[in-house]
């Protein structure tokens, strides 16, 4: 029987420490990590102007096996769009919402499974020592995401997709 309590008491406790985050937390969220490339904006803006090329280094790729692409839109304009689906990673959207040729894109992502909108930015600044890119995501949170937020599961794993993705470009570049 004290076990069984001790069970209850447990989950009353941890239930109650989440709602105390969910009232108390941030209601969005961003993420951001940048990295200096040594070529030029030219060279590295393809890299992300197109979501065709995003194929070549998405390191969601590697996480869903089963991912597949549709593009829709003129690519490297406003209001092109990729739409995926995969087993793991679901459905979702990216459509692009506003862009200065080799200096930024703003997108809208659709996550379809988490009925969330997040945006999506990335700069690009020449440097002395090369290019400067600057990945960044904002969105609203709901009130039972708002913990994991705050709790830095957002950084934690879209920060580590953003730096693999890094990786893999400077490897490619």
């Amino acid at each position: 029987m004290k076990l069984i309590l001790g069970i209850v008491v447990s989950l009353a406790s941890f239930f109650m420490l989440y709602l105390f985050l969910a009232i108390f937390s941030a209601s969005s969220f961003e993420v951001s990590r940048q990295q200096i490339f040594q070529q030029s904006k030219q060279e590295v803006w393809h890299k992300f102007s197109r979501f065709k090329n995003w194929e070549s280094w998405s390191p969601w790729n590697n996480q869903d096996q089963t991912i597949s692409y549709s593009y829709s839109g003129k690519q490297g304009r406003k209001g092109a769009k990729v739409n995926w689906t995969g087993n793991k990673i679901g459905k979702g959207s990216m459509t692009v919402s506003e862009i200065i040729p080799f200096q930024e894109l703003t997108y809208t992502i659709q996550l379809s499974d988490w009925d969330s909108k997040t945006v999506g930015n990335i700069k690009l600044t020449e440097t002395s020592t090369g290019t400067l890119v600057v990945w960044k995501t904002s969105g609203e949170l709901s009130f039972w995401t708002k913990p994991m937020a705050s709790l830095g599961f957002y950084d934690k794993i879209i920060g580590r997709d953003f730096e693999s993705a890094f990786e893999e470009i400077s490897r490619q570049l």
